[in-house]
């Protein structure tokens, strides 16, 4: 007479198995940072300033950016991270940098930004143009 196996033992250890198997697989949520870099980030706004977002463009090759500022940035710190962004960073282009108004482009920005018109950004929020406009 053949010898009857149990097929119950081979079975659970194949659920076993399998178990283990799955749950290494499983699917991890897919997050870009985790809560702690984020609040290190928006750390970099001092409390209690109103932050506005303004937009960026270059239009002399079309490149935009959005920034996050608040009245004490100043127009040389949009400068440096509206040309980090567009990546404009070449040593060879250092200076004559220039920062406008979209509404008016005859007269460059200088100083804090709290001294011109902020407006949150939408229809009718604030675009500012960077120029490079080397001397001659």
């Amino acid at each position: 007479m053949p010898v009857r196996r149990s097929l119950l033992v081979p079975a659970l250890a194949l659920c076993a198995a399998l178990a283990l198997l799955c749950a290494d697989l499983a699917p991890v949520p897919a997050f870009a940072g985790s809560s702690a870099q984020l609040a290190v980030r928006g750390s970099r706004m001092p409390r209690g300033a109103t932050i506005y977002e303004v937009m960026v463009t270059n239009p002399s090759v079309g490149a935009r950016t959005r920034l996050n500022i608040n009245e004490k940035t100043t127009v040389d710190e949009i400068i440096t991270k509206a040309r980090k962004e567009m990546d404009f960073e070449m040593s060879f282009l250092d200076g004559d940098w220039y920062l406008y108004e979209i509404e008016d482009e005859t007269k460059p920005l200088s100083g804090a930004m709290g001294q011109y018109n902020l407006r949150p950004w939408g229809p009718e929020g604030m675009e500012l143009h960077l120029l490079y406009q080397p001397k001659v």
